[in-house]
């Protein structure tokens, strides 16, 4: 697979970009720490907030959807420079917001969009290095993860100190200058047209193993993605709510930089298989009811399981795509994670009403198997391509 181009610049300069630009995206996962400032500063209501992240968490997926495809055709330093200028517009803005409308505009708009358009970015910038693409998809899909937990207690300790607008003046600058230094650190060179075009001018349609890591995306995420918002009951009981929620993270912290190395030894498809057995591992407890110590432990698994496969993904999808088209690609891709983060923590609260949280598990051990049927399937296609190929 190609690389961006015959880059001047390092490779291990342009990953220490990406690294810092994920860093310093990753203000929208760091919600839940604004939420009592801004409920009192603006007399919001709990579902207007919600409907804020709701709509960041929207604006990220279309940012990392177009991200991707722009990213195809524009040199990451200028595209580092538009997720700067956005990020720092929207958090400025959300600084002096006096109506959850204007939040719908700064925080989820321009923070949203501009994240999503800068892990695009990063993304990219690494899933088109010309070896080792699991081991640097796993550094910097981990700086992503990696950059909310450490900005979520700065910036707690912040609106203790300063208050609402300052925290946020404060962040501005501070992600600002990581991201001017990402920008001075990615190339500045513009990727390889992609020859890859249909006669009309049109690309090709997603392969089946494209299709079939979106539905492994979407589907193996989901799971993880409901625990992430109901821990807590999960868990079972009150006191372990936050070591829940400390298990869930470092799990998916941990994934991210295990699998990407650890795929680059033994295959790709080797590792999304063991990721899938994985995840049906970790929802049986859960499906059992179970609570406490084991509960813990599933959730620690569940964790992992989404980190591996946030890392695994982007990686299967640059072994089978084109470097030209890796941006566009994975984009498309990444809508399933999208899909999956807007329903799977409404629809296992709602279910949980009616069976219970081991109910919703129970459905959830059907969609890991079916997440797994899904990566059999890619496997198999590149299986075929490969061994047709070596005719």
């Amino acid at each position: 697979m190609a690389d961006t181009g015959a880059a001047p610049v390092s490779t291990r300069r342009a990953l220490t970009g990406a690294v810092l630009l994920d860093l310093a995206v990753s203000p929208l996962f760091a919600w839940n720490v604004f939420t009592d400032s801004l409920r009192r500063d603006l007399g919001a209501s709990d579902a207007l907030l919600a409907g804020v992240f709701s709509a960041g968490l929207l604006a990220f997926c279309l940012g990392v959807l177009i991200g991707g495809r722009i990213a195809d055709t524009i040199s990451p330093r200028r595209l580092a420079l538009i997720a700067l200028v956005g990020a720092v517009a929207g958090l400025l803005g959300t600084a002096a917001a006096e109506s959850v409308g204007v939040l719908f505009v700064t925080f989820s708009v321009l923070i949203g969009g501009s994240t999503g358009l800068g892990y695009a970015t990063a993304v990219r910038v690494a899933g088109t290095v010309p070896s080792k693409r699991g081991l640097a998809l796993g550094i910097v899909v981990s700086a992503y993860a990696a950059g909310t937990a450490v900005l979520a207690p700065v910036a707690s300790a912040l609106l203790t100190a300063v208050g609402r607008a300052w925290t946020f003046v404060v962040l501005a600058g501070a992600l600002g200058a990581v991201l001017a230094i990402a920008a001075v650190l990615v190339p500045d060179l513009r990727p390889v047209p992609d020859p890859g075009t249909t006669p009309g001018g049109r690309r090709p349609r997603p392969s089946a193993a494209v299709v079939m890591l979106w539905a492994a995306f979407g589907l193996g995420s989901a799971p993880a993605l409901a625990a992430f918002a109901q821990a807590g009951a999960l868990a079972g009981t009150a006191g372990s709510v936050a070591v829940a929620v400390v298990l869930l993270n470092v799990g998916n912290l941990a994934g991210r930089l295990a699998a990407g190395p650890l795929s680059d030894r033994i295959g790709r498809r080797a590792a999304l298989h063991a990721n899938s057995a994985l995840l049906v591992l970790a929802c049986i407890p859960l499906a059992a009811g179970t609570s406490g110590s084991l509960a813990l432990v599933a959730l620690l698994l569940l964790g992992l399981q989404y980190g591996a496969l946030s890392t695994l993904t982007p990686a299967a999808t640059a072994d089978v795509i084109p470097a030209e088209r890796f941006g566009t690609t994975y984009g498309l891709v990444f809508t399933g994670w999208g899909i999956a983060g807007l329903l799977a923590p409404v629809t296992a609260a709602a279910l949980a009403l009616e069976v219970g949280y081991n109910g919703v598990y129970l459905a959830f051990l059907v969609v890991a198997v079916l997440s797994w049927v899904s990566v059999t399937m890619y496997a198999v296609t590149v299986r075929v391509r490969s061994t047709s190929t070596h005719r």
